[in-house]
């Protein structure tokens, strides 16, 4: 892409874009999208047989939909509502561990610091950032906030499993790739830039206020803002 926009220093042209399924891509089917299917596994194994494939690639671009966690289940207002777009400026494994009568333990908490593969474990607690610059480059054009993510292998579709991930992880949006992807994108040492648009609201279904159509619409006219390079 001659002459695209660049973020972080890299043009749009070098970043691999991601998204996991095909009713994501919305509007978006004349480009080269790497669909990574649902999931942590399947988000992790695919982008990185893309990257080797593909070893040219400076940066990688995840899109998609997710949910949010509604005002109720937060001590302040939600910064991505329904339908709207925003930035995952970092994203965090939500449910690694062990439910207890004691609360939630993380992997790395039950193994310990000392255990030989606690230095691995800690990666998977710790908060994985997007490209600051990325971010708050592509949230500027398009007007919209930057958030915090937590990557869960089972949503969260009730009211209590809804408040319970939303006070651990103190996150604004739940996917099930993101933190994988990021995951991925420093074991690989690339940036990474994270563009969700909401489709519902966590916790009671029948409150979630789902439209999947209008968010994969905005995604659609966010990601060829972002690819013009135009507010």
């Amino acid at each position: 892409m001659s002459g695209s926009p660049a973020y972080g220093g890299v043009p749009i042209g070098d970043f691999l874009l991601a998204c996991a399924t095909p009713n994501e891509t919305g509007t978006l089917a004349d480009l080269r999208i790497h669909l990574l299917g649902v999931g942590k596994t399947s988000a992790a194994t695919h982008l990185s047989e893309a990257l080797r494939s593909e070893p040219t690639t400076r940066a990688v671009l995840l899109f998609g939909v997710g949910g949010a966690f509604p005002d109720r289940h937060r001590r302040s207002p939600a910064p991505a509502r329904c339908g709207g777009l925003c930035i995952v400026g970092s994203d965090r494994f939500g449910d690694e561990g062990v439910e207890t009568p004691q609360g939630f333990r993380h992997l790395e908490d039950l193994l310990g610091p000392q255990h030989p593969r606690g230095q691995a474990l800690s990666r998977l607690a710790a908060n994985f950032p997007a490209n600051p610059r990325m971010a708050r480059q592509a949230a500027a054009l398009l007007g919209v906030p930057i958030v915090r993510g937590v990557t869960v292998s089972t949503c969260s579709g009730t009211e209590a499993t809804s408040q319970v991930m939303a006070r651990r992880s103190g996150a604004d949006v739940e996917t099930m790739e993101g933190a994988s992807v990021a995951y991925v994108c420093r074991q690989f040492e690339l940036p990474l830039l994270h563009v969700r648009a909401i489709s519902n609201w966590t916790g009671d279904r029948a409150r979630g206020e789902w439209n999947l159509g209008a968010a994969v619409d905005a995604l659609s006219q966010g990601m060829r803002r972002l690819l013009r390079g135009d507010s």
